[in-house]
């Protein structure tokens, strides 16, 4: 019993520790790569819906006291708000199931791919972290969905795709996003939740999102979890250089009333009859390690069906590597 009580005052000290350590900002800036997909797992390499995407980005160092915390909602009346911004250069691939059709079937995806540049005002606190982001970009030809996929479909000697002649038309996207994630201790630094939302709104993305991830392993405060390449997603860069590692699952429900990429273009152009699922759910499980700003991740995540005709779920892996310096 002796044991036990003294197990339990050091365990309620390192807490107390923790939740009084000075807030700091992260004076670092990053560099991040983050790459999906479906090939990172082999189970399901099946070249489909969402079968590829790119992220490159740069994120600042940390500011306290910045005209930045100014473009916040929940942080802005916060003691101690850490700001930062990032810029990112993306892409995105979609293709439909049919790929050796030279014409897809109607009660399929169509073929699709996105460019675009984005640029994202983060705020945080010590357990609350929102995020503003506006993307800029095109959908068709001029998004070279086909020439990057002919071409890492050249590099690893695999036939280009057949369809996309057929693919959504030329339009210019803007999209906003609104992202907020809370992280709840269980243990502290060993084990968390974290709960989020997401508002999309724009002619490429209209969706509302509520989500949960759980977190064990050590230094979980060195992040708000692993950001994918896609930029629907939460997640943030290193804020601290611990050692950190850890698993981590979760689960999100999205109420969607615009994709582009199921529904095709806003105005003219290609647009399907597809009967597009309003609602669906998407998990994930990953793990990452970093240490001295340097981090390597891996998720894999399981999309419901979008859309009625749909032959099966969807499924992809993200890879991502960043270096803050």
């Amino acid at each position: 019993m002796i044991k036990f009580n003294r197990v339990l005052l050091c365990i309620i000290v390192l807490c107390y520790i923790g939740y009084t350590q000075e807030f700091l900002p992260y004076r670092k800036h990053h560099i991040a790569l983050a790459s999906d997909n479906d090939a990172y797992f082999e189970p399901t390499n099946y070249d489909r819906y969402y079968t590829a995407g790119h992220n490159l980005s740069y994120t600042s160092k940390e500011w306290l006291a910045s005209p930045l915390g100014y473009v916040a909602l929940s942080s802005l009346f916060a003691t101690d708000r850490a700001s930062a911004f990032s810029v990112a250069l993306g892409q995105e691939i979609y293709t439909p199931a049919a790929r050796f059709a030279v014409r897809p079937p109607a009660n399929d995806a169509p073929y699709g791919g996105y460019l675009y540049l984005n640029t994202t005002i983060q705020n945080r606190t010590h357990n609350f972290m929102e995020q503003v982001s506006l993307s800029l970009g095109m959908v068709g030809k001029a998004a070279f969905g086909k020439e990057a996929q002919d071409w890492i479909h050249s590099l690893i000697h695999y036939y280009p795709l057949a369809g996309w002649e057929y693919q959504i038309k030329n339009e210019f996207i803007f999209n906003l996003y609104y992202k907020a994630i809370y992280r709840f201790d269980i243990i502290e630094n060993i084990i968390d939740i974290l709960p989020y939302g997401v508002i999309a709104l724009g002619n490429a993305h209209t969706h509302a999102e509520l989500g949960m991830r759980m977190r064990i392993g050590y230094g979980l405060h060195g992040d708000f979890g692993i950001q994918k390449s896609t930029i629907n997603h939460i997640g943030s860069a290193s804020i601290n250089d611990d050692l950190r590692f850890y698993i981590i699952g979760g689960i999100a429900g999205r109420l969607v009333g615009r994709n582009i990429f199921i529904q095709g273009n806003t105005i003219g152009g290609f647009q399907t009859q597809l009967d597009m699922a309003r609602f669906i759910y998407e998990a994930e499980i990953g793990a990452l390690l970093a240490w001295k700003g340097i981090s390597l991740a891996y998720v894999y995540s399981y999309k419901q069906k979008e859309f009625s005709t749909q032959l099966l779920d969807s499924n992809y892996a993200t890879l991502r590597l960043e270096i803050s310096f």
